[in-house]
Parts: C-alpha cells; structure tokens; sequence
C-alpha cells in the first residue's frame, strides 16, 4: 500500500524507531555518558518510548541527566520527544543545553538549526549554520569524534538554500485562497492524489477507508462537484488502486499496483474507459519496459498520451528514486530515460505531474531546498529538452511535513493538492488554491476529433497530422479514427487527414487565450477520390488583396503535392473565391490570380501543367454569410475539385 505509507509519514507523529534513535544518539561514542548508571537510564529511555511510552521516556532521561548533567545525548534526546510533543519551549530549552554540555559535537548544531527552521525562525537557524561551519576550529574539537558526516554536511548546504528561499519568499499566504473542495470530496477518510480530464468536467482520485485504496470520481456540475462515488467498472479491486494519471481526453487511466502480480514491488497499469457502459476495464500492464523488478510507480502521463514520467527505484538513478520518461511511438513504449540531475538529486525525487502543456513538471522532492519532508517543486522544460532548475512552490503550499500530489488545470489558474492541515474533514484532504504568475504553467486550448468515410459515415482510420504553421513543427501525428492534442494559444495551425483512395480532409485552428474554454471539435468525412468531388484547401494564405503565397501555405500544399504524385491520373481544378467586397470584375482577377498562384507552385514541384486547371469565381459562389467576419473569411478560399480520377 505505497500511498497509504507515504501519508502516515505526512502526519508527522510517528514515534521514533529503535533503529532511528541508536542512528540519531550513538552516531558519536564520545557523546555518550561517562556514568554507567546515566547511560543505562538513557538506553532503558529509547526502549519505553519506542513502544510508545513518552512519559516514560522522559523520566527515565531525567534521571540520566541527573547522574550525569552533562550528557549531551540525553538533551538531544529529549528535545527530540518535546519537538514531537509540540513542546517548543522544552525542545528549545533541550537543543541548548545539548550543545552548551558539547560545544564540539557538530551534528547538535545542525539538528537545532534544522528544528527553528521548521519553526519558521531561519535567521536564528542561519546562526546555528555559520556555528556549526565554525566548530572544527574550536579548541578540543577532534574530527573523528566531532565531525558531521558527510551527509550531514550535505543537508546542512541544503538547509542554508532552505533559510534562503524562505526568508526571500515574502508573498501573502491569504493570496493563495487556499480552500478544502468540501463533502462531496473530502471525508473522515483519507483522499488524495487529485486529477481531472482536460475540460474539466470530472475530477478524479484516490481514497483509502479501513486500509482500501480505491478511485472515485465526481462531475462538474455548473461549478459544483458532486458527490464522489467509486469509479465504475472492474477497476477497483479487492486490493489496493492508487496514484492515478488520467488521460486528457479521459479514455485512459495510468496508475499504480504493488505487491500483487507485477514485475516489482510496485508497477503501472492502465485501464481503458468504455463509453458505451460507462465503466474502466480490468487493469493491464504496461510491461517490462516501464515495470522491472525495482519500485516503479506514479504515472504521470502527457495531454497527447505519448510522453510518460514515472518515479522509480531502478538502477542507473541519483540516488533514492528518480524521475524517468518514456515516448510512446508505434504501438510501444520506449525504453525509459532519466531526466537528468537538474531534476533529480541523492534523495527521493518523485510524484510527477506534467501540465498538458507539455513544458511544465511539478513534482515532489526531499533531496532539492525547501521546507520540510517533500516539498512540491516546479520546473520547465527548455526548447533543446533540458529541464530548468527547480523552484520551491513557497510557503503556504509547502509545510515541514509532507506534500506531494499535485494536478493543475488546463488553464494553469488553480492547482489542486493534498494536505492534513487544520479545517479538514479528518485525514488527508484535497484542497484547491490560486497559482501565482511565476509557478503558472502556458496555457493551452485543445482539439478532439473523428475521422469519418463521407459515404457510410463509419469511422475511417486515416493519417493526421497538425502543424504549427509559424515553424513547419509536426505537433501530432498517427494513423487513428480518433485524434486528441493540445494547441498553444497564439499559434497558427494545419490539420490535415488522409488516406490512399481519398481526398485529404483540411482544417485550420488559430486559438487564442480567449478560447481556451471551448475545445476545437472535428468531424471530418474524407470522401472518396471520385469526379467532382470537391476540397476546401484551408491552410492557403494570402495578405489581403494579394495573390503571392504566404509560407504558411507550403505545409498544405506539399500535401496536394503528395496527392497528385500518389495518383498520377488525376486531373484538378483549382478555383479562387473571394468575399463580395470590392467590384466583382476586381474580385475575378484577384481569385484567379490566387487559383494561378497555387497552380504554378504544384506545377514548379514537377506535376504536369495539363493536369491542373486554374479559375477565379469571385464573390459568386460564396458559401457563407458576408456581413459578417467570420462569413467573409470562410467565403475567401481556395478550393481543390477532382476532375478526373483515370
């Protein structure tokens, strides 16, 4: 139960094992007791309060000091269970004496430092930072004994960038508008690991009852979620469902599964949602080469389900685990590469979540600065596929304990979390808060379509591909019926889908910021390669009033390149239309003169002149109303009709 491990750690009030106490006081045996009769009641101390016998404990630690005041382990020690206890003012009281009675043993500098940081009093734990930089030039210091190991010496770097970021991070926590998402989401159980389709209209996630981790789902009703029920189909299991990753277009479902019939001690599965019963199918595998013997887990899946960022314990890592990806590409997934030190550190590096921008990754870490256990970090991906370095969420989001688990929507404005903070319903709630502008990921708007045959109306599995007209880029591409991508708003783009004994379906999409709430919904019907049968070319351009091509036509017109050169005994006719502004004789010549242009570029790529006739209409056949804009631009086109097919 990977999930339910990590939050009993997020509550913060584990008592303190055998193991980690004998870790903790013996990692020096200077400083132990002198007073056989001091160091017994010390040992006897861990004893009682590893069964949970605090009170205990302290007596037992009192009496140690009593016999020996200046046992330096028992002050330690006893800060330890105050700063458990929530008792600040003994826990300080006790870091002190610890190392007024040890000035030279460096390991109680760091530990009282790191224990004001949590407090939020970082000038004084950067006090305690330049003290313990200073200890081995104290008189009677000897570096065997005293010395901090080397470990400690690299948290004690991190905790100086912690003090750092902290005291720079100066924002209004009251400016988050952190809230709870309610009853319908939040319980007396456990919910956590938030997600949520691209449009917004279902949210999904984790919840454990009794032990049992399962998904539930709720539906975005005018604003309002309802009230969450198991996710339905054979999803959920007996056993224990988390960490999901849904898909943009909501048709899959990445997750997590441990200790049942996997490679590892944890794997990736995914189901895939039905439509036609509503429901999510029986778990499959993602293999071996996401899932080996080590822990994998934490699917975070890209907007077009063809990047995939996941946690793992496998070799060839930083240390601890790591964050990997894997491109999908011809039916497989590649084998997975590590994203580099930039992200990943000697520690645990893990919880991913990849905005559907495809640019932005926010993720937990214990090995970056920040301000407790895991702190949730943002970084975005440079143009050349290097990650930028981390930048702490700040306060508010982050706390001393644990925080991992984040989803941001589409449009980058809220992100959505898991905390045990004051106000809950019980237990780990997901709450919502306001992104700031500097931790905003790019907004994106999307396109959904189908591909249909014009005469039967079944679905037609074809090629597609968008293109970002402004750089020539491929952004999409495959052989489906179905077809699903993000766009970037402020961009120009071509869609075109085809198939051999067909003419090419072409589409045109410019989103802007202002679209980002409604996606761009295809239905293309690719008609078949017969006479007559007509083509709006979308993606040919012009400046207004002109005929000389604009670059952005070229992706559109190497299609019809292709076309011609894939059927040899075509004939077409390309005609120009205009809109019913200006006289009619002027829009006859611009149209042709367009028709012409568009001629003379296919006739230039090697396509026989006698197979391509060229005319301009005008305003005469105009498809749409021109007394409006959009009427006007739909009116302005290039048309391709077959004229012959042998």
């Amino acid at each position: 139960m990977e999930i339910m491990v990590r939050f009993w750690r997020y509550l913060s009030n584990m008592r303190i094992t055998v193991l980690t106490i004998l870790l903790f006081f013996t990692a020096s045996l200077q400083a132990q007791s002198r007073n056989a009769k001091a160091q017994k009641y010390f040992n006897a101390a861990i004893k009682e309060y590893d069964m949970g016998k605090s009170k205990e404990a302290l007596s037992l630690l009192n009496k140690a000091i009593k016999k020996d005041p200046n046992f330096s382990n028992a002050y330690a020690f006893l800060a330890e269970i105050y700063e458990r206890k929530n008792d600040s003012v003994q826990a300080i009281r006790n870091h002190r004496m610890a190392i007024k009675t040890d000035p030279v043993y460096q390991y109680n500098y760091y530990i009282f430092s790191k224990y004001l940081f949590s407090l939020g009093r970082y000038d004084e734990a950067e006090n305690l930072l330049k003290l313990f930089d200073s200890v081995p030039k104290m008189k009677g210091f000897d570096p065997k004994r005293d010395a901090a190991r080397e470990r400690t010496q690299e948290n004690v770097v991190k905790l100086k960038e912690s003090c750092k970021i902290a005291r720079e991070d100066t924002r209004n926590i009251a400016d988050l508008h952190i809230q709870n998402m309610g009853p319908n989401i939040n319980t007396t159980d456990w919910e956590y690991w938030p997600g949520m389709t691209i449009d917004g209209k279902f949210f999904l996630f984790t919840k454990m009852i009794n032990g049992q981790e399962d998904f539930y789902i709720s539906t975005n009703d005018n604003e309002k979620w309802s009230k969450a029920i198991p996710l339905p189909g054979k999803i959920n299991t007996l056993n224990n469902e988390g960490t999901t990753s849904v898909s943009a277009d909501g048709r899959y479902i990445f997750y997590t599964v441990c200790n049942q019939d996997g490679f590892g001690s944890c794997d990736i599965y995914y189901s895939i949602y039905n439509a036609a019963d509503n429901s999510w199918s029986r778990r499959g595998n993602l293999g071996k080469v996401i899932n080996t013997q080590f822990w994998d887990a934490q699917p975070a899946l890209s907007a077009d389900g063809r990047t995939l960022i996941f946690a793992s314990a496998r070799p060839g890592g930083y240390g601890g685990k790591d964050l990997w990806t894997s491109k999908f590409a011809n039916g497989v997934w590649s084998e997975p590469k590590n994203l580099g030190p930039a992200i990943n550190t000697s520690e645990d590096d893990e919880a991913p979540y990849l905005h559907y921008d495809g640019k932005t990754l926010y993720f937990a870490s214990t090995g970056h600065p920040g301000f407790g256990q895991h702190d949730l970090f943002i970084s975005k991906r440079n143009p050349d596929g290097s990650w930028n370095k981390p930048v702490n969420m700040g306060k508010g989001i982050n706390t001393t304990g644990d925080d991992l688990g984040m989803y941001v929507d589409r449009k980058g404005q809220k992100a959505y979390f898991v905390s045990t903070r004051e106000g809950g319903f019980g237990g780990p709630d997901i709450y919502s808060f306001e992104l700031s502008p500097e931790k905003k990921p790019e907004p994106v708007s999307f396109v959904v379509g189908n591909i249909f045959d014009d005469e039967n109306r079944k679905e037609l599995p074809s090629k597609i591909e968008i293109v970002n007209l402004l750089n020539n880029e491929v952004i999409f591409t495959d052989s489906t019926s179905y077809f699903f991508t993000t766009l970037e708003p402020g961009k120009n783009y071509a869609l075109n889908a085809y198939r051999q004994g067909y003419i090419f379906y072409s589409a045109n999409f410019q989103p802007t910021v202002a679209s980002l709430d409604s996606p761009y919904t295809v239905n293309a019907y690719l008609k078949k390669l017969k006479n007559n049968e007509t083509v709006v070319l979308r993606n040919i351009f012009f400046d207004v009033d002109k005929f000389d091509l604009k670059q952005e036509s070229f992706v559109e017109l190497e299609t019809v390149v292709n076309l011609l050169r894939n059927n040899p005994a075509i004939k077409i006719e390309i005609s120009g239309h205009t809109d019913n502004t200006g006289s009619e004789e002027h829009n006859i010549v611009l149209s042709e003169n367009r028709a012409k242009s568009v001629q003379n570029y296919l006739i230039s790529k090697g396509i026989s002149a006698k197979r391509i006739i060229a005319k301009g209409f005008g305003s005469r056949n105009n498809i749409d109303d021109n007394n409006t804009e959009k009427g006007r631009a739909n009116n302005r086109r290039i048309e391709m009709r077959i004229i012959s097919v042998e």
